[in-house]
């Protein structure tokens, strides 16, 4: 229980009180004045014992709870979450104050709550835009209430194990056209798949384990036994993005992680007119993330690499899973590498398939990654530089991302600036 500063001034009263009516008492000419300043000490010793108990059962026997209907979106969403506030006893609670401690930017979920009936359930419901990527535990979640007069104030404090993972941003890209005849990657790759795929090899004895689904009933009839299908991998091969984190290649800004109208009913106005932060890395992890969300969408067998405080990869993989696992790990991505784009080229190389699409979403400028670029062309690799003009984000360097025009270099790049379309800028790359 806090003490407040109401309280020491009605302590003064009494002591002024006492005192007075001790020395009309002894002194005045009036002595039975004393008994209006003895009424007014005991009036306020009164109110301070009132005062002492209604804050002492303010926040028992009552309740906050928090509840989540997601708990995984991507920035620029709204965070919706209802509190309930639960009074369990059977006395009214003039005032209470939920006030939401939890570390997500921005969070809108303290209130003052009045008039609380006797066995009432209050609730409220708190929306905040999500505006930095992470994970987030939501709580602690602190109840306040005190006495009218302000002397005394109580506290409960609640935890939950709940946690909110604010994953990237990311755009929807309907299409990115390909050149009449250009296949992503080019060639066919002859090596079996453990995926099914349009390209059938053969066929072979059924082994245990081996999905029905791919059983060839025509060959397992003529040979009286079961065979199952072989599958080469796709000739379109696969994608790969290759992630610069070097963290003396970005530019940008710091946060800004305030969210004033995030619980009113323009809320919804600030989503629509959402931007990403002028930070090239944030740019780029939204670039990753939507290629991502484009290729697993398309059938595509994916794979990621970033070289940030520690070596990140995951394999190229089709399907939603996949998704899920590229944008929990770009969720977390701090841009603050030691490696530079080159060597994660040089690293991630050897272990990309020959025909595989690999995309290099960086900061740098074209002469800075030309070795990396060179290593991937000479692999049989289809290279595409996604560049971000550092310039446009702030950055006091002539460090203008150079790229090369497409009639001298066998690969395709583009140029992001702060403010573009990613979706835009993306579906121009195959024009």
């Amino acid at each position: 229980m806090q003490i407040r500063k109401t309280f020491w001034i009605f302590l003064a009263i009494v002591l002024a009180s006492f005192s007075i009516a001790w020395y009309a008492g002894r002194y005045s000419n009036f002595p039975e004045s004393r008994l209006v300043f003895y009424r007014l000490a005991v009036l306020a010793t009164l109110l301070i014992l009132v005062s002492f108990f209604w804050t002492f059962i303010a926040t028992r026997k009552i309740a906050v709870k928090r509840r989540q209907r997601v708990l995984r979106l991507p920035v620029g969403n709204l965070f919706e979450e209802r509190f309930d506030v639960v009074n369990q006893s059977k006395l009214w609670r003039l005032w209470v104050e939920i006030e939401d401690l939890s570390a997500l930017p921005g969070n809108s979920g303290s209130k003052v709550l009045s008039q609380i009936s006797p066995r009432q359930d209050r609730f409220y419901v708190s929306r905040t835009l999500l505006i930095k990527r992470g994970a987030y535990n939501l709580s602690p979640t602190l109840l306040r209430s005190g006495d009218p007069f302000g002397m005394f104030l109580s506290e409960k404090q609640f935890e939950s194990d709940k946690t909110l993972v604010v994953l990237p941003y990311f755009e929807s890209v309907e299409v990115i056209k390909q050149q009449s005849g250009l296949f992503i990657g080019g060639e066919t790759v002859r090596q079996k798949s453990l995926d099914a795929t349009s390209i059938a090899a053969g066929v072979r004895d059924y082994q245990p384990g081996d999905p029905l689904n791919r059983i060839h009933w025509r060959s397992s009839a003529k040979r009286n036994r079961f065979m199952v299908k072989e599958f080469e991998q796709d000739p379109q091969g696969d994608v790969w993005i290759l992630l610069d984190a070097f963290g003396k290649s970005h530019y940008g800004v710091d946060l800004e992680l305030e969210n004033p109208t995030a619980d009113s009913i323009w809320a919804w106005r600030d989503q629509d007119q959402f931007r990403l932060p002028a930070r090239t890395f944030e740019y780029a992890i939204s670039i990753c993330a939507t290629l991502a969300n484009y290729y697993t969408k398309t059938e595509k067998a994916v794979g990621l690499a970033c070289a940030d405080s520690r070596m990140i990869v995951l394999a190229s993989e089709k399907g939603e899973r996949q998704f899920g696992k590229i944008m929990d790990t770009l969720a977390f991505l701090e841009g603050e590498g030691n490696m530079s784009l080159d060597g994660l080229i040089e690293s991630m190389s050897s272990q990309i398939t020959r025909g595989s699409t690999v995309y290099l979403v960086t900061a740098g400028s074209f002469p800075k990654n030309q070795i990396g670029v060179e290593i991937l062309l000479r692999k049989r690799l289809n290279p595409v530089m996604i560049s971000l003009d550092a310039i446009s984000f702030g950055a006091e360097e002539s460090d203008v991302p150079v790229i090369p025009m497409s009639g001298t270099m066998p690969f395709q790049s583009v140029v992001i600036q702060y403010g573009d379309s990613i979706s835009e800028k993306l579906r121009t790359i195959f024009l």
